[in-house]
């Protein structure tokens, strides 16, 4: 069976076919002229990708196509990941070989990512301060080879920080002013524990508003931050916005996709949990374990920050920088909020 690159969304098998510079007719779209290879080129691959999956038994509703694509959007459409897997599922000795059979991820990912809940309830109810760091790393989760993926921040690269104002008509707050409190006074952020300040910063000017909640009238004072001058070393920060690949390479072993996996979904957990707008009603015990996580990739990967997606402006990412001064701000400059929207969601089940 020859399959073409149209037939994939994941960027990394896409280019593998497109290398072979093999041009054919795709037995799955009927696409004429295509890069194309024959699948048993990448059994390999889709045999060490089925056994991190197992038969779901409690669940009708993820069958095996459609749970990939939920995580990765791997195929074009699930209509073309079923005409792909439902031929060769025996011929590769998957356990799984319906299609149709609804799955989850093996018994080891489950736990391994699922620890983080876990880890979440011992921070705030048990244990704090002491945590058995070897066995989130080489002892027996891997945690630290699950952050590998960073950008970097260079010297033209522009961020935006924004303070409400608290009287009227005044001028915007000088440069200085708009960093990080210092430590005496500095209170626990989503990533930053009591008395230990970090930077926080958008890359997209149009967020801030929503990251300071500014309300109508609001006026406020948005400062534009750049890498200082004279800082000598590359500024890492780690990745929790990257959308990555499953195809690993076409002899890819399960130990290698296994570990992907992990990471994928655990960054996502943590994703969601940094992003997460706190509300006025909420603990400040519910920073815990996300300040963990950042003390976590400071001190054992070694990063200068984190980026991570706004969920209040989808259109902005924002960062968080550890030591904020490496950082300079250019200028300020004061806005006032003339609209705002609101959309709200009924909660059918306490409707009376």
């Amino acid at each position: 069976m020859k399959i073409c690159d149209d037939c994939f969304n994941d960027v990394e098998l896409k280019g593998f076919i497109v290398s072979q510079n093999q041009i054919g007719k795709c037995d799955i779209c009927d696409k004429f002229e295509a890069f194309i290879i024959d699948i048993h080129e990448i059994f390999d691959f889709i045999k060490s990708l089925m056994s991190n999956f197992q038969v779901d038994e409690y669940s009708n509703n993820t069958p095996l196509v459609k749970f990939i694509q939920k995580h990765w959007s791997f195929f074009r459409d699930v209509e073309t990941g079923n005409k792909i897997l439902s031929p060769i599922l025996n011929d590769i000795n998957a356990l799984i070989k319906d299609i149709n059979t609804s799955v989850k991820f093996n018994e080891d990912i489950e736990y391994n990512v699922g620890y983080w809940d876990s880890l979440k309830h011992k921070l705030k109810w048990e244990n704090r301060y002491i945590t058995d760091i070897y066995y989130l790393t080489e002892g027996e989760l891997g945690w630290d080879g699950f952050f590998g993926s960073e950008v970097t921040i260079s010297p033209s690269d522009l961020f935006y920080r924004g303070r409400l104002q608290n009287i009227a008509d005044s001028p915007p707050y000088k440069n200085d002013e708009m960093f990080s409190p210092n430590k005496y006074v500095a209170s626990a952020g989503r990533a930053n524990p009591s008395g230990i300040p970090y930077l926080y910063l958008c890359d997209n000017i149009k967020t801030v508003p929503y990251e300071i909640r500014a309300s109508y009238l609001d006026e406020i004072s948005i400062g534009t931050f750049q890498l200082r001058e004279g800082v000598n070393k590359t500024i890492r920060i780690s990745d929790f916005t990257e959308k990555p690949s499953l195809f690993l390479g076409a002899e890819a072993t399960y130990d290698v996709i296994n570990k992907q996996i992990k990471s994928t979904l655990l960054k996502n957990r943590i994703s969601f949990d940094l992003s997460k707008p706190m509300r006025r009603y909420d603990s400040e015990l519910d920073y815990i374990p996300t300040q963990f996580i950042c003390e976590f990739l400071k001190s054992f990967i070694g990063v200068d920050g984190i980026k991570f997606r706004s969920s209040l402006h989808t259109e902005g990412n924002n960062y968080v920088i550890f030591h904020q001064d490496i950082m300079k701000c250019l200028e300020v400059d004061r806005y006032t909020i003339n609209k705002v929207e609101i959309n709200a969601k009924e909660h059918i089940l306490f409707r009376l």
